[in-house]
Protein backbone atom coordinates (compact mmCIF):
# COMPACT_ATOMS: atom_id res chain seq x y z
CA UNK A 1 0.00 0.00 0.00
CA UNK A 2 1.16 3.54 -0.75
CA UNK A 3 3.07 5.47 1.88
CA UNK A 4 3.93 2.68 4.31
CA UNK A 5 7.43 1.55 3.41
CA UNK A 6 9.96 2.77 5.94
CA UNK A 7 7.36 4.12 8.38
CA UNK A 8 7.47 3.51 12.14
CA UNK A 9 4.50 2.04 14.01
CA UNK A 10 3.52 1.22 17.56
CA UNK A 11 0.99 -1.56 18.07
CA UNK A 12 -0.30 -1.96 21.61
CA UNK A 13 -1.49 -5.44 22.49
CA UNK A 14 0.63 -6.68 19.61
CA UNK A 15 1.94 -9.87 21.19
CA UNK A 16 -0.94 -12.10 20.16
CA UNK A 17 -4.39 -12.30 18.59
CA UNK A 18 -5.58 -9.45 16.39
CA UNK A 19 -2.65 -7.29 17.52
CA UNK A 20 -0.16 -9.86 16.30
CA UNK A 21 -1.92 -10.07 12.94
CA UNK A 22 -1.71 -6.28 12.66
CA UNK A 23 2.01 -6.34 13.45
CA UNK A 24 2.60 -8.94 10.76
CA UNK A 25 0.56 -7.06 8.17
CA UNK A 26 2.32 -3.74 8.78
CA UNK A 27 5.74 -5.38 8.90
CA UNK A 28 5.04 -7.06 5.57
CA UNK A 29 4.77 -3.54 4.11
CA UNK A 30 8.29 -2.80 5.44
CA UNK A 31 7.03 -0.81 8.42
CA UNK A 32 9.24 -0.89 11.52
CA UNK A 33 6.95 -2.01 14.34
CA UNK A 34 7.27 -1.69 18.10
CA UNK A 35 5.23 -4.50 19.68
CA UNK A 36 3.98 -3.05 22.97
CA UNK A 37 2.39 -5.47 25.42
CA UNK A 38 2.21 -6.27 29.12
CA UNK A 39 3.01 -9.85 28.11
CA UNK A 40 6.69 -9.12 27.62
CA UNK A 41 7.86 -12.69 27.06
CA UNK A 42 5.18 -13.33 24.45
CA UNK A 43 5.98 -10.02 22.75
CA UNK A 44 9.63 -11.08 22.54
CA UNK A 45 8.61 -14.41 21.01
CA UNK A 46 6.37 -12.65 18.48
CA UNK A 47 9.20 -10.32 17.47
CA UNK A 48 11.65 -13.20 17.18
CA UNK A 49 9.20 -15.05 14.93
CA UNK A 50 8.72 -12.05 12.65
CA UNK A 51 12.36 -10.96 12.64
CA UNK A 52 13.39 -14.48 11.64
CA UNK A 53 11.05 -14.04 8.67
CA UNK A 54 12.88 -10.89 7.63
CA UNK A 55 10.68 -8.23 9.24
CA UNK A 56 11.85 -5.48 11.60
CA UNK A 57 10.04 -5.52 14.94
CA UNK A 58 10.98 -4.65 18.52
CA UNK A 59 9.29 -5.72 21.75
CA UNK A 60 8.49 -3.27 24.55
CA UNK A 61 6.93 -4.36 27.82
CA UNK A 62 4.35 -1.83 29.02
CA UNK A 63 1.56 -1.62 31.58
CA UNK A 64 -0.94 0.56 29.77
CA UNK A 65 -2.77 1.34 33.00
CA UNK A 66 0.16 3.61 33.88
CA UNK A 67 0.26 6.79 31.78
CA UNK A 68 3.96 7.29 32.56
CA UNK A 69 4.66 3.92 30.95
CA UNK A 70 2.72 4.97 27.85
CA UNK A 71 4.88 8.06 27.60
CA UNK A 72 7.98 5.88 28.06
CA UNK A 73 6.81 3.66 25.18
CA UNK A 74 6.54 6.60 22.81
CA UNK A 75 9.86 8.05 24.01
CA UNK A 76 11.55 4.68 23.42
CA UNK A 77 10.17 4.48 19.88
CA UNK A 78 11.37 7.97 19.03
CA UNK A 79 14.80 7.29 20.49
CA UNK A 80 15.13 4.03 18.55
CA UNK A 81 13.59 4.98 15.21
CA UNK A 82 13.50 8.78 15.24
CA UNK A 83 9.74 9.24 15.04
CA UNK A 84 6.28 7.67 15.22
CA UNK A 85 4.19 7.58 12.05
CA UNK A 86 1.48 5.09 12.98
CA UNK A 87 -0.18 4.19 16.27
CA UNK A 88 -2.52 1.22 16.55
CA UNK A 89 -4.38 1.14 19.86
CA UNK A 90 -5.23 -2.55 19.93
CA UNK A 91 -4.78 -3.60 23.58
CA UNK A 92 -7.98 -4.47 25.40
CA UNK A 93 -9.21 -6.58 28.26
CA UNK A 94 -12.44 -8.37 29.02
CA UNK A 95 -14.14 -9.33 32.28
CA UNK A 96 -17.36 -11.30 31.96
CA UNK A 97 -19.90 -10.95 34.73
CA UNK A 98 -23.48 -9.90 35.35
CA UNK A 99 -23.75 -6.12 35.63
CA UNK A 100 -24.86 -6.42 39.27
CA UNK A 101 -21.63 -8.24 40.17
CA UNK A 102 -19.03 -5.87 38.71
CA UNK A 103 -16.74 -4.30 41.27
CA UNK A 104 -15.11 -0.89 41.21
CA UNK A 105 -11.78 -2.63 40.65
CA UNK A 106 -13.19 -4.44 37.59
CA UNK A 107 -14.58 -1.18 36.23
CA UNK A 108 -11.29 0.66 36.71
CA UNK A 109 -9.23 -2.10 35.09
CA UNK A 110 -11.42 -2.26 31.98
CA UNK A 111 -11.64 1.52 31.63
CA UNK A 112 -7.91 2.03 32.19
CA UNK A 113 -6.87 -0.37 29.43
CA UNK A 114 -9.73 -0.06 26.95
CA UNK A 115 -10.24 3.70 26.78
CA UNK A 116 -7.92 5.68 29.09
CA UNK A 117 -4.81 4.06 27.60
CA UNK A 118 -6.06 4.67 24.07
CA UNK A 119 -6.51 8.37 24.77
CA UNK A 120 -3.12 8.91 26.38
CA UNK A 121 -1.29 6.81 23.80
CA UNK A 122 -2.95 8.89 21.09
CA UNK A 123 -1.99 12.04 22.98
CA UNK A 124 1.67 11.00 23.30
CA UNK A 125 2.02 9.83 19.70
CA UNK A 126 -0.11 12.72 18.50
CA UNK A 127 2.40 15.26 19.79
CA UNK A 128 5.04 13.72 17.52
CA UNK A 129 2.72 13.51 14.54
CA UNK A 130 1.25 17.00 14.91
CA UNK A 131 4.71 18.51 15.09
CA UNK A 132 5.57 17.11 11.66
CA UNK A 133 2.09 17.49 10.18
CA UNK A 134 1.46 13.86 9.34
CA UNK A 135 0.46 10.57 10.97
CA UNK A 136 -2.24 7.97 11.35
CA UNK A 137 -3.84 6.63 14.52
CA UNK A 138 -6.12 3.60 14.41
CA UNK A 139 -8.22 2.76 17.46
CA UNK A 140 -9.52 -0.80 17.78
CA UNK A 141 -13.12 -0.87 18.93
CA UNK A 142 -15.63 -3.74 18.70
CA UNK A 143 -18.92 -4.68 17.15
CA UNK A 144 -20.27 -4.54 20.70
CA UNK A 145 -19.81 -0.77 20.62
CA UNK A 146 -23.17 -0.59 18.84
CA UNK A 147 -24.57 -4.10 19.22
CA UNK A 148 -24.47 -4.79 22.91
CA UNK A 149 -24.05 -8.16 24.57
CA UNK A 150 -24.92 -9.32 28.07
CA UNK A 151 -22.51 -10.00 30.93
CA UNK A 152 -19.83 -7.55 29.83
CA UNK A 153 -21.43 -4.13 30.10
CA UNK A 154 -18.23 -2.21 31.02
CA UNK A 155 -16.53 -3.67 27.94
CA UNK A 156 -19.40 -2.56 25.72
CA UNK A 157 -19.32 0.91 27.27
CA UNK A 158 -15.58 1.37 26.78
CA UNK A 159 -15.77 0.24 23.18
CA UNK A 160 -18.56 2.75 22.49
CA UNK A 161 -16.23 5.35 24.00
CA UNK A 162 -13.47 4.27 21.59
CA UNK A 163 -15.79 5.18 18.71
CA UNK A 164 -16.21 8.64 20.23
CA UNK A 165 -12.45 8.91 20.74
CA UNK A 166 -11.74 8.24 17.07
CA UNK A 167 -14.36 10.74 15.98
CA UNK A 168 -13.33 13.45 18.44
CA UNK A 169 -9.60 13.30 17.77
CA UNK A 170 -10.22 12.79 14.07
CA UNK A 171 -12.14 16.06 13.99
CA UNK A 172 -9.62 17.96 16.10
CA UNK A 173 -6.43 16.84 14.39
CA UNK A 174 -7.38 16.37 10.73
CA UNK A 175 -6.63 20.01 9.85
CA UNK A 176 -3.06 19.43 11.05
CA UNK A 177 -2.45 16.36 8.93
CA UNK A 178 -3.06 13.67 11.54
CA UNK A 179 -5.80 11.19 10.74
CA UNK A 180 -7.61 9.23 13.47
CA UNK A 181 -9.93 6.37 12.60
CA UNK A 182 -10.93 3.01 13.99
CA UNK A 183 -11.60 -0.62 13.20
CA UNK A 184 -14.38 -2.52 14.96
CA UNK A 185 -13.85 -6.28 14.79
CA UNK A 186 -16.81 -8.60 14.77
CA UNK A 187 -16.78 -12.11 16.18
CA UNK A 188 -13.27 -13.36 15.55
CA UNK A 189 -11.61 -16.63 16.53
CA UNK A 190 -9.34 -15.03 19.15
CA UNK A 191 -8.47 -16.28 22.63
CA UNK A 192 -11.01 -13.82 24.10
CA UNK A 193 -13.87 -15.28 22.07
CA UNK A 194 -12.70 -18.86 22.62
CA UNK A 195 -12.74 -18.23 26.38
CA UNK A 196 -16.33 -17.02 26.13
CA UNK A 197 -17.31 -20.15 24.21
CA UNK A 198 -15.66 -22.39 26.81
CA UNK A 199 -17.42 -20.56 29.65
CA UNK A 200 -20.78 -20.89 27.92
CA UNK A 201 -21.26 -17.11 28.03
CA UNK A 202 -21.56 -17.09 24.25
CA UNK A 203 -22.63 -19.91 21.96
CA UNK A 204 -21.53 -20.37 18.38
CA UNK A 205 -24.96 -21.48 17.19
CA UNK A 206 -26.37 -18.18 18.45
CA UNK A 207 -23.67 -16.01 16.93
CA UNK A 208 -23.28 -17.37 13.39
CA UNK A 209 -26.96 -16.88 12.36
CA UNK A 210 -26.53 -13.15 13.10
CA UNK A 211 -23.51 -12.86 10.79
CA UNK A 212 -24.47 -12.68 7.10
CA UNK A 213 -21.23 -14.34 5.94
CA UNK A 214 -21.97 -17.22 8.35
CA UNK A 215 -18.49 -17.53 9.85
CA UNK A 216 -16.11 -16.03 12.37
CA UNK A 217 -13.79 -13.30 11.14
CA UNK A 218 -10.06 -13.92 10.76
CA UNK A 219 -7.58 -11.62 12.58
CA UNK A 220 -5.90 -11.01 9.20
CA UNK A 221 -9.10 -9.34 7.96
CA UNK A 222 -8.89 -6.76 10.75
CA UNK A 223 -5.19 -6.32 10.01
CA UNK A 224 -5.92 -5.55 6.35
CA UNK A 225 -8.35 -2.80 7.36
CA UNK A 226 -5.83 -1.32 9.80
CA UNK A 227 -3.11 -1.36 7.14
CA UNK A 228 -5.43 0.46 4.74
CA UNK A 229 -6.20 3.17 7.30
CA UNK A 230 -2.50 3.56 8.08
CA UNK A 231 -1.61 4.01 4.42
CA UNK A 232 -1.85 6.92 2.00
CA UNK A 233 -4.70 5.10 0.28
CA UNK A 234 -7.15 6.35 2.92
CA UNK A 235 -6.17 10.02 3.15
CA UNK A 236 -9.77 11.19 2.83
CA UNK A 237 -11.05 9.04 5.68
CA UNK A 238 -11.30 10.89 9.00
CA UNK A 239 -12.91 9.92 12.29
CA UNK A 240 -14.59 6.82 10.88
CA UNK A 241 -15.14 3.38 12.37
CA UNK A 242 -14.87 0.51 9.90
CA UNK A 243 -16.81 -2.58 11.01
CA UNK A 244 -14.98 -5.72 9.92
CA UNK A 245 -17.68 -8.08 11.10
CA UNK A 246 -19.06 -9.97 8.12
CA UNK A 247 -22.13 -7.75 8.15
CA UNK A 248 -22.97 -8.42 11.81
CA UNK A 249 -23.41 -4.71 12.57
CA UNK A 250 -26.28 -4.60 10.07
CA UNK A 251 -28.48 -6.14 12.82
CA UNK A 252 -29.75 -8.68 10.33
CA UNK A 253 -32.70 -10.95 11.05
CA UNK A 254 -31.52 -14.45 10.08
CA UNK A 255 -33.45 -16.15 7.30
CA UNK A 256 -33.35 -19.80 6.34
CA UNK A 257 -33.04 -19.01 2.64
CA UNK A 258 -32.81 -15.40 1.47
CA UNK A 259 -32.57 -16.53 -2.17
CA UNK A 260 -35.84 -18.45 -2.16
CA UNK A 261 -38.50 -17.16 -4.53
CA UNK A 262 -41.87 -18.18 -5.90
CA UNK A 263 -42.00 -19.16 -9.54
Amino acid sequence: MRGLKGKVAIVTGGARGIGKAIVKRLASEEVKVVVADILGDIAEQTCQEFNDAGYETTAFTVNLREVKEIYALVDYTVQKYGTVDILVNCAGIQIRSAALNFTEEDWDAINDVNIKAQFFAAQAAGKIMLAKGKGSIICISSGTSIRYTSRRSPYNITKAAVNALAGSLGNEWARYGVRVNGVAPGWSATDMVKDGLKMGVIEEDQIIPMVPVKRFMEPSEMADAVCFLASDESTGIIGQMIYVDGGGSLRCIPETNDLAYDE
